[in-house]
C-alpha cells in the first residue's frame, strides 16, 4: 500500500447528523484551499464497513494540474466516537487510527481498481535481478510480494546495512536529504530513495534510506533541478553500493524497501512535519516513487518463488559472476602440487605420495571431532545451480572407511549443502565416485570438503583427481559409486 495523502495537523470531526460524504467534501475543500499547498486531492472511492472506512484519493500537482500517475492515497474514517473523524497521512496519529480499524475492513480494502497495473507486453527480462545488498551479506525477508503487494519487498539487512543496485542500469533519481521518521503520521514522502532505470519501462527503487548515506561519487554526478529534487544520469552495476538501510519516512523499523515497476515519478507534498523547522508546513517536500509494479526474480529464484518467501526467510547476496560450465572449480585436484590450495582441518594425519592424498582421522578425544581437507571456491552460486563433483577414492587400510564429499555454503551447512557419504571396503583401489546435486538458495561462495571416518590407527583413505563443475543438465541429487 502506497500512502500519499496529507491533511495538516487536525482530525476533522463533525456532528453525528453529518454523513461521511459531507465530512469528506468539507475537509477536501479546506485542504485544497490552503495557500502554497503543492497538491490538491480528488476522492476516487472508498471501502466502508460498520462505521469505518478507507477513502481512496488521488493527488494532483497544483503547478501542472495533473495527477501523479500511479499514486492512490488512503485516508482513514471512523464513526466510533459518535461523529465521523477523518485522518490522513501527515496528520498526528494517522498510524494509530489506521491500525485501530477492524481487520475485516482491512481485508476488504484495496485501491487496485484505481491504480496503474503493469502491462505484460512491456515486461522485459524480470528474473535476472540480484539481491539488493552487499556481496556475501545476509538479509531477513520481512514482507515478500505476497504480503507487501506486487513488486514490493522488504529486507531487514541487520548489521550489514549496505544497499546495492539489484541490476545494471542508470541512476535517475537520488535523495538522502531527509532525516525524519514519519511513522506516527504516515507521511511516507519523507523517505530517501534511489531510483534506477534498467531499460524502457523497467525501474527499481530503494526506499527508507539513511540520511546522507548515498556515496559522494553518485551525488557529484547528480545536478540540482528546478524542482529541488536531484536529477541524475549515473551508470551503475549490479552489486555497486548505493546507500545504507534506514528508517526515513513511513517506517516502523530500519529496513530496505525495494520496489520494481514500469514507471516512476517525483511527487511534491506539503512539509506537514516542518522538517526544516521554518514554521511553514505548506512548502513542498519531494519524493520519488514507482508505479505499474511488477514482480521480479533474484539470483536464480523466480518471481513466483520470491513471492512465496515467508517472513523470516534468510537470503545471501552474491554479485560475483558464476564460472562457465566447462571450468573445473577445484584447484590442484590431482595433488600434483602437494596440498597447495587445500586446507587440512580437524584431528588428522596426512601425506601426499605419488600424487595421491592419504588421510587418517586420528583416534583421539581431543576437539574437534572430525578430519577433513577442504578448499573454498569464491564464485557466484545462484539458486538452483546444478553441480557435479567427481573424485577418485580408495582405502589402503584393513578396515572399512567412510569418505564424505560435501559441497556447501561457505557460511555453514545450515545454509545449504549437497553431500554423499561413500563406504570404502578394506584395501580398495582408487575408483571413480560422483556427487550430483542442485543448490536451493543463493550462495556467495562455497566449500568443497572431503572428510574421513572413523577415527582409527590404520592408515589411510586415498583421494585423487577431484573436480567440480556446473552441469546444467542435472536436476536432482545423486550419489554414484563405481558399482551404481
Amino acid at each position: 500500500m502506497k500512502l500519499i495523502v496529507t491533511v495538516f495537523f487536525t482530525i476533522l470531526m463533525l456532528q453525528n447528523s453529518v454523513d461521511l460524504d459531507t465530512v469528506l467534501m468539507q475537509y477536501l475543500d479546506s485542504f485544497n484551499a490552503v495557500e502554497r499547498n503543492p497538491i490538491r486531492y480528488t476522492a476516487l472511492g472508498r471501502t466502508e464497513l460498520e462505521g469505518e472506512a478507507i477513502i481512496y484519493l488521488v493527488p494532483h500537482s497544483k503547478v501542472t494540474d495533473e495527477d501523479y500517475p500511479g499514486i492512490v492515497d488512503w485516508a482513514v474514517a471512523s464513526h466510533k466516537t459518535g461523529a465521523w473523524a477523518v485522518t490522513f497521512p501527515g496528520d498526528p496519529g494517522y498510524s494509530a487510527a489506521y491500525e485501530s480499524l477492524a481487520p475485516a475492513l482491512l481485508r476488504e480494502a484495496t485501491s487496485a481498481p484505481y491504480t496503474i497495473h503493469a502491462d505484460p507486453a512491456l515486461a522485459g527480462a524480470l528474473d535476472d535481478y540480484q539481491l539488493p545488498y552487499a556481496d556475501g551479506a545476509w538479509a531477513t525477508i520481512t514482507r515478500s510480494y505476497r504480503q507487501h503487494g506486487t513488486g514490493r519487498i522488504d529486507f531487514d539487512l541487520g548489521g550489514a546495512r549496505d544497499v546495492a543496485a539489484a541490476k545494471d542500469g542508470i541512476i535517475i533519481y537520488a535523495s538522502d536529504g531527509h532525516s525524519a521518521n514519519a511513522y506516527a503520521s504516515g507521511a511516507w514522502w519523507y523517505w530517501n530513495t534511489v531510483i534506477i532505470r534498467h531499460a524502457e519501462h523497467e525501474f527499481s527503487l530503494y526506499g527508507h534510506l539513511e540520511a546522507t548515506s548515498i556515496p559522494q561519487w553518485i551525488k557529484d554526478a547528480c545536478a540540482a533541478s528546478t524542482s529541488s529534487a536531484l536529477t541524475c544520469a549515473v551508470p551503475i552495476h549490479a552489486g555497486d553500493l548505493i546507500a545504507r538501510e534506514g528508517s526515513t519516512g513511513y517506517s516502523s523499523n530500519p529496513h530496505l524497501h525495494a520496489e520494481f515497476g514500469q514507471g516512476f515519478g517525483i511527487a511534491a507534498y506539503p512539509d506537514t512535519l516542518d522538517e526544516d523547522r521554518d514554521g511553514i508546513r505548506a512548502e513542498p517536500v519531494y519524493a520519488g516513487y514507482l508505479y505499474a509494479e511488477q514482480n521480479v526474480g533474484f539470483s536464480g529464484a523466480t518471481a513466483n518463488e520470491v513471492a512465496r518467501w515467508a517472513y523470516g526467510t534468510l537470503q545471501q547476496a552474491s554479485h560475483i559472476a558464476p564460472s562457465p560450465a566447462d571450468t573445473n572449480l577445484i584447484l590442484n585436484g590431482d595433488f600434483s602440487a602437494e596440498k597447495d590450495d587445500w586446507t587440512p582441518s580437524g584431528q588428522l594425519n596426512w601425506s601426499v605420495q605419488d600424487g595421491v592424498l592419504r588421510i587418517l582421522r586420528l583416534r583421539t578425544t581431543a576437539v574437534p571431532d572430525w578430519a577433513a581437507f577442504y578448499q573454498n571456491v569464491d564464485a557466484g552460486i545462484p539458486a538452483h545451480t546444478p553441480f557435479e563433483a567427481t573424485i577418485q577414492l580408495g582405502n589402503a587400510s584393513s578396515i572399512t572407511k567412510t569418505v564424505t564429499i560435501s559441497v556447501f555454503n561457505r557460511s555453514g551447512r545450515q545454509h545449504g549443502s549437497i553431500e554423499c557419504a561413500f563406504s570404502l571396503p578394506a584395501n580398495a583401489q582408487l575408483s571413480l565416485y560422483t556427487l550430483r546435486g542442485v543448490t536451493v538458495n543463493t550462495w556467495a561462495s562455497l566449500r568443497f570438503e572431503v572428510s574421513v571416518n572413523p577415527p582409527d590407527g590404520t592408515p589411510a583413505a586415498l583421494v585423487d583427481n577431484a573436480t567440480l563443475y556446473y552441469r546444467p543438465s542435472i536436476t536432482e541429487n545423486e550419489c554414484i559409486t563405481p558399482t551404481s
